[in-house]
């Protein structure tokens, strides 16, 4: 695919919204409470999305929706769960409203419709190795093992802990599918374990430069981290989430391209770095970066590279060639 001007994002949590009431193909109500629907990216030149299917084990009792949170240690139900928000992309596949991407020939097809490649944010929906055939089958081509909390595979960024040993048949099992591997919560040790026993592709679908902003721990990641996925030729979602850009205050277009330049600068090229917004990741478009808090917005993220001294032909790698790239190799 060879036109200009439109976007890929490495992070949208589109069945989170459906299975907690947002009916996402129609447009929002408020751009200032919420700004993701899918003729929103549809009218922004976002094509294509990593679309995720978003579980989380319940420590507090406050569930946001039965579709999504399970009790700790009750992998039936995590399955159940991750099942209900797959539906929730098969259904709107069936109505015509988006389409699911399989292969590197999905990524290429005719339509006016967005399209998902599904990705799998927190594993525990995973029952065992021989499972991830039914998820691979299914339509998952993504999987970050763990949420921020953990799982039964890995410790999370905010729980610490390497892989257990649960895990290993399973990361072999998905490196024979060729998933591919998110990182984007992974504890740092996890991620290491995972770099240790896993030949397969590595991305941060949505995460950014821990040494620009630690305020929240690993969930960003260390310049050691961005050079081991530059190493293995995996991609880089910027995170749009003001908290993971800025300390103290509301982000700034000027922040996002901080991070972005240096990520870029960490990896010694600029084929690495893509958008991976989590916009609508349980926060309100209010919390994202001043200025791109809108899909309408990118826009003024590419000018802002250019600002920077992007060539064109950098700015089109950021918004969408990186990850067309990387995902025609890995799905082909």
């Amino acid at each position: 695919m060879t036109k200009a001007n439109w976007w890929i994002d490495g992070h949208l949590d589109l069945a989170y919204l459906v299975v907690n009431g947002r009916d996402i193909s129609q447009p929002v109500a408020n751009d200032a409470d919420a700004c993701i629907s899918l003729p929103a990216l549809r009218e922004a030149g976002v094509d294509l999305a990593l679309g995720t299917i978003f579980t989380e084990m319940n420590y507090t009792g406050a569930k946001s929706s039965e579709a999504q949170v399970y009790a700790r240690d009750d992998f039936d139900t995590a399955r159940q769960c991750g099942i209900a928000q797959l539906g929730v992309y098969t259904q709107l596949e069936s109505a015509g409203e988006l389409s699911i991407v399989r292969s590197a020939d999905d990524l290429t097809a005719d339509g006016a419709q967005p399209r998902i490649v599904i990705l799998m944010e927190g594993g525990d929906p995973i029952r065992d190795a021989a499972d991830v055939q039914w998820w691979h089958d299914h339509g998952v081509r993504v999987v970050g093992l763990t949420w921020a909390m953990g799982s039964k595979f890995a410790g999370g960024n905010a729980t610490g802990g390497g892989l257990s040993d649960a895990s290993s048949d399973v990361i072999a099992a998905m490196d024979e599918l060729n998933i591919v591997h998110d990182a984007s919560h992974l504890s740092e040790d996890a991620f290491w374990d995972l770099c240790d026993c896993s030949e397969g592709k590595i991305v941060a679908s949505h995460s950014n430069a821990r040494s620009i902003d630690h305020s929240f721990g690993e969930r960003n990641l260390s310049d050691a981290q961005i050079r081991a996925i530059g190493d293995r030729k995996g991609i880089i979602g910027i995170n749009l989430f003001t908290k993971f850009l800025a300390t103290g205050r509301r982000a700034t277009v000027a922040d996002v391209v901080t991070h972005i330049e240096h990520i870029a600068d960490i990896m010694g090229h600029r084929n690495g770095i893509g958008l991976g917004s989590d916009m609508d990741g349980g926060f309100a478009a209010s919390k994202l970066a001043a200025g791109v808090d809108h899909p309408g917005l990118l826009p003024a993220l590419g000018a802002a590279l250019g600002d920077a001294g992007w060539s064109v032909t950098e700015v089109e790698g950021f918004a969408s060639g990186n990850w067309f790239r990387f995902l025609t190799e890995v799905l082909g």
